[in-house]
């Protein structure tokens, strides 16, 4: 050690010191040319730009985020006025920072733009959502985004407001916030009305709706880490009521598309002639939506008819004042990207839906099938001649449809036909045909054959696991079980079949003869089947054709399906 020039070695260290005071400077940084602002830091040259970003991250000033991007000014030639060339997010390791800092006045600019990444953040875009709209926690993460810029997006229309007893009922206006949810019904997530108190109207109003699209954002998704642990948890817990908790946590569904932009409301009403005092409502959604809702109503002088139009809800740069609203201004604003909020939210699917596929099946099992939608409907059947059939139409809602046609939902139909004013008997039978939609084949039977015209009841539904994961209305007191056996109805043999099921009181079986497809062998055919306790206390079925059972086991505390 005392071998050692101590003194070399500090003036080694004083030198490099040195170097690194000089690196540092103070650097103009200017977003956007020409410049929205103008903010003076401390930054070291020899820095890379991925270093200088994250500094710049933690400068309360600058904010540095995904919208903002490391630009390099090209001077002025041939009189071309200057322009900024961006840097790639990618080859910000490879660039230091005085490379692109202006050696004579220490510039370093900044160029802002919409990066999808930027609007993921700031509206909570992989957070799940509830009937509100409200974000609740992350459940997915977005690998990548189609974003499309959208043109001529301003959009007007009007809605006839009805008021009564000095109240506006507005549909959904509060409850999802003013964005725009297609495709709901598929969720069956239902809005309620929302009455907004407002004094001294009269019944002639109209909502007239601006909205100014400005760009779209699709996804492609994929479950977070932390989510997929929760969902195990809960598959290994047994207990299909814990994915209910999890809606309650994680919220229940996520957009795969987002339009950005700005909406305005306005209220145009004929005042009448009643007066009282101003009254003010204010709500502010959240800050993540971005929204915020604002009514007044003025004093009004006794016999004073006139119309007035106002703004009462604003999405898109909530900080207007919404009593000295100016349209004009407000569009101006939506120039910026900053200033966009979500006006639509559309192609919807359960948070469970980007799940991996073996998680998904798992889920379905545990929670079982359910009745997915039940319908009673009128008929009218003309019995003109004997042996006759008629085929009947099922009125299957859209989104039901979607998923009796998903091979995963593994759907039945089950159908029960009654006339009560005379004592023919009906069968009925599902007609089902692969690659088409089911339908119901009614035949009378008759002691003795009678033309007649017969109004008949016919209830059915459809039982099948939901593919879109929709638990709101789950009751998991029933528990459904579908048995479906094989059989050649050509034979004509009756088969006595035990279903391996204790007797029990509260167990209820259905059953009907579904058909794939209906020629002159099975033009006429009545296929039968009922039930039985066997001497082991067993239940049985007695059937001769293919054959769909369901069985309905009852719980404690359960409701008795009837």
């Amino acid at each position: 050690m005392d071998n050692i020039d101590s003194k070399r070695f500090q003036n080694e260290v004083i030198t490099v010191n040195s170097i690194n005071a000089q690196d540092n400077i103070s650097v103009t940084v200017q977003i956007d040319d020409p410049p929205s602002k103008l903010i003076l830091v401390n930054l070291n040259l020899k820095d890379k730009l991925s270093k200088t970003r994250k500094r710049l991250e933690q400068n309360s000033k600058v904010k540095m985020n995904n919208a903002l991007t490391f630009a390099y000014k090209i001077s002025q030639t041939n009189n071309i006025e200057n322009s900024l060339a961006e840097i790639a997010r990618e080859d910000e390791e490879n660039i230091i920072l005085e490379e692109i800092v202006g050696k004579k006045n220490s510039i370093l600019y900044l160029s802002s733009e919409p990066d999808w990444r930027f609007f993921r953040d700031k509206l909570k875009l992989e957070y799940g959502r509830n009937v509100n709209l409200e974000a609740k926690k992350r459940v997915i993460i977005i690998e990548d985004c189609e974003m499309a810029e959208i043109i001529d997006g301003c959009e007007n229309s009007s809605t006839e407001i009805d008021l009564k007893a000095d109240q506006i009922k507005k549909n959904d206006f509060i409850s999802n916030a003013g964005a725009n949810v297609p495709n709901f019904a598929k969720l069956r997530v239902s809005f309620g009305n929302t009455k907004i108190e407002r004094s001294n109207f009269g019944t002639n109003s109209t909502c007239i709706i601006s909205e100014y699209s400005k760009i779209s954002l699709k996804f492609k998704l994929k479950s977070d880490p932390k989510f997929i642990e929760k969902v195990k948890d809960a598959i290994k817990s047994k207990n299909p009521r814990n994915f209910k908790k999890i809606n309650e946590e994680f919220g229940h569904f996520i957009p795969q598309e987002v339009v950005l932009g700005g909406k305005a409301y306005f209220k145009k009403s004929n005042i009448s002639k009643k007066c009282s005092e101003e009254i003010s409502t204010k709500y502010v959604i959240s800050a993540s939506n971005n929204i915020e809702i604002e009514n007044t109503s003025e004093n009004l002088s006794k016999n004073n008819n006139n119309s007035k139009q106002e703004c009462f809800k604003l999405i898109g740069r909530p900080q207007f004042n919404l009593n000295n609203f100016n349209e004009k201004t407000w569009v101006e604003s939506l120039r910026d990207f900053r200033n966009w909020s979500c006006t639509k939210f559309k192609d919807p699917v359960s948070i469970f839906q980007p799940l991996p596929e073996d998680l998904r099946k798992q889920i379905l099992l545990l929670v079982g099938k359910k009745i997915l939608h039940m319908s009673t409907e009128d008929y009218t059947y003309y019995l003109v001649e004997p042996g006759m059939r008629q085929a009947f139409e099922l009125k299957i809602p859209v989104n039901i449809l979607e998923i009796l046609q998903n091979k995963d939902s593994d759907c039945s139909i089950f159908a029960t036909v009654i006339d009560k004013k005379e004592k023919d008997i009906f069968n009925c039978q599902v007609f089902w045909p692969s690659n088409e939609d089911p339908k119901l084949i009614i035949h009378c039977i008759q002691k003795k054959f009678k033309k007649r015209k017969c109004k008949l009841k016919i209830k059915w539904m459809i039982v099948g696991y939901d593919i879109n994961f929709n638990f709101n209305h789950s009751d998991f007191n029933i528990k459904l079980k579908v048995l479906k056996y094989d059989f050649n109805a050509s034979s004509h043999q009756a088969i006595t079949r035990s279903l391996k099921l204790e007797y029990n009181p509260s167990v209820f079986c259905f059953g009907i003869p579904v058909l794939s497809k209906l020629d002159f062998s099975n033009n006429s055919l009545i296929i039968g089947h009922h039930f039985f306790n066997d001497e082991n206390r067993k239940i049985g079925s007695y059937i001769f054709a293919y054959l769909v059972l369901l069985i309905v086991g009852y719980h404690p505390s359960s409701i008795v399906l009837k």
